[in-house]
């Protein structure tokens, strides 16, 4: 163990991890605990509140007189891909990562994912497996989840696996080279699947992931977690990112369309698909976004009036 964390650290890397935080009081220390307690520990912790109504902000600012390597300011609320790119863009490490504000590192999780990077050929996004904890800390189990990665293995296919359904669950489970926060540019504008569009955007730009089999990440589930508001806010969502993917790929191996079609057709999104991708056809330019629909009026009334 002393040898790795040695050979890790001759390297000298730099990690920033980017903590975005809206009402999570609650948990909050323990995030910024786990950082702390890591054996290869960050250069820096960027913590943002974003307009929290709680104690959070009173709370980070008490930890930052503690802690010179913790660097936080606060916001009127913007939401996390506002936050999570406002942190990344001030980031100076040459590795960046997320942690939200009511999840937890293992102890090990930036060392093993620096370990990673050494690898040949050199990855460019280091994700793992996962851990579940309620609101008390404990330990609980998914089984979601594990249907989620049972179908990755099954398939063997990430850009499909994830598209039926996001085992990698959240932008907490980013570890990466800050060339590509670079390359791939910034969080798009979704409240829902920000993190989805994120991991397949990185596969369409070639970019080489490695998913670690160690759960190094521990997610914390709560009545307030944000895929709770409601199923068919995430499912449009959920269908933009995959029908703008799909669009953005042009993909020409129809086996690989069909089996996208089994994917969206048992978790109805087949209809939504065909809406999105008449609309990235329709308004096609050099610099369509993924998330350039929210801002049509006339598109978001036609959604609201004939899905339900």
């Amino acid at each position: 163990m002393i040898d790795m964390q040695n050979r890790v650290l001759e390297l000298n890397p730099t990690i920033s991890v980017v903590i975005p935080l809206y009402n999570h009081e609650r948990y909050i220390d323990d995030a910024i605990d786990s950082l702390l307690q890591q054996t290869i520990p960050p250069f820096e912790i960027i913590i943002i509140d974003d307009g929290s109504h709680d104690n959070s902000w009173q709370r980070v600012q008490h930890r930052a007189k503690e802690e010179p390597r913790i660097i936080t300011w606060s916001q009127k609320n913007q939401g996390a891909h506002y936050t999570l790119n406002n942190g990344l863009n001030h980031a100076t490490g040459e590795y960046l990562a997320i942690l939200n504000s009511d999840d937890v590192y293992h102890p090990q999780r930036l060392e093993f994912c620096l370990q990673a990077m050494q690898a040949n050929p050199v990855p460019d996004v280091i994700c793992t497996a996962l851990a579940f904890i309620n609101e008390k800390g404990k330990s609980c189990s998914n089984t979601w989840y594990e249907e989620a990665l049972a179908f990755h293995r099954k398939v063997s296919d990430l850009s499909l696996a994830l598209i039926n359904g996001n085992f990698l669950m959240t932008t907490s489970n980013l570890f990466m080279h800050r060339s590509v926060w670079a390359d791939l540019g910034t969080f798009a504008n979704l409240r829902y699947a920000h993190d989805l569009d994120f991991f397949l955007r990185a596969i369409s730009f070639n970019k080489r992931m490695v998913i670690l089999e160690n759960p190094l990440l521990h997610y914390r589930t709560h009545a307030t977690n944000t895929i709770n508001e409601g199923v068919l806010k995430v499912k449009l969502e959920w269908a933009a990112v995959v029908a703008y993917y799909a669009w953005k790929m042009k993909r020409n191996d129809w086996s690989y369309w069909e089996q996208l079609v089994e994917i969206t057709n048992r978790h109805d999104l087949t209809r939504m698909l065909f809406f999105f991708f008449k609309y990235y056809q329709q308004n096609v330019t050099e610099r369509l976004a993924v998330d350039d629909w929210l801002a049509d009026n006339a598109f978001c009334k036609f959604l609201t009036d004939t899905i339900r």
